[in-house]
């Protein structure tokens, strides 16, 4: 009996070692999971926020693009619009120089753009917005019951935009809009508007 005990007291040590080795292997599997995110599903854009860029032709739906104009008489971009069955996709893009600092964006009924008593847009009062950092591309994406299917309604795009050099310093910061017609047709400011109907993808 006296030699049997050490024998069974080392394989207890031994059982343990192993079970404890067993045990740091598995349990970081639990620890750690893998988590996966299914990129292919467009999510709605909430305020200042903005998803995927790139998208034209979906779902057979042709694009609506427009000059973005700074200053009144600058190409600093496009605004090109497209829709799926789910969302319809606004996005801001710069060129020559130009970036990003601000965005503000209504899609809906062209009667209910905010305007002030002279009927001049307020921005500010916008559905969506954003802030960018020297950014040269944007998109938004907005729930499609806001022009639903087959329907018609207008987009104001209007943003903030810097130009800079080729060292990366300001030349000069301006107020962008989407090219269309005037907002406030009694000789406001110059905030424009441009029509957008929505497509049935195929």
């Amino acid at each position: 009996m006296k030699k049997s005990l050490p024998i069974i007291a080392i394989a207890m040590c031994i059982f343990a070692i192993i079970s404890c080795k067993k045990d740091a292997v598995e349990q970081p599997a639990a620890i750690n999971p893998v988590i996966t995110q299914n990129q292919s599903a467009p999510k709605p854009a909430q305020n200042g926020t903005g998803g995927e860029t790139g998208r034209t032709g979906i779902g057979g739906c042709d694009t609506v693009s427009v000059t973005l104009i700074a200053g009144q008489t600058m190409n600093s971009g496009s605004v090109t619009v497209t829709n799926d069955a789910n969302f319809i996709y606004v996005t801001y893009s710069t060129t020559n120089g130009w970036v990003l600092t601000q965005t503000h964006l209504y899609v809906g009924d062209c009667a209910l753009i905010p305007v002030n008593n002279p009927g001049n847009p307020i921005p500010g009062q916008f559905p969506y917005s954003g802030t960018h950092s020297n950014i040269t591309s944007y998109t938004y994406q907005i729930p499609i019951s806001q022009i639903p299917l087959g329907g018609c309604g207008c987009i104001a795009a209007h943003a903030v935009v810097k130009q800079l050099n080729g060292s990366g310093q300001v030349i000069q910061t301006q107020t962008g809009w989407g090219q269309g017609t005037l907002i406030n047709l009694s000789g406001g400011n110059w905030g424009m508007k441009f029509d957008y109907c929505s497509c049935t993808p195929l």
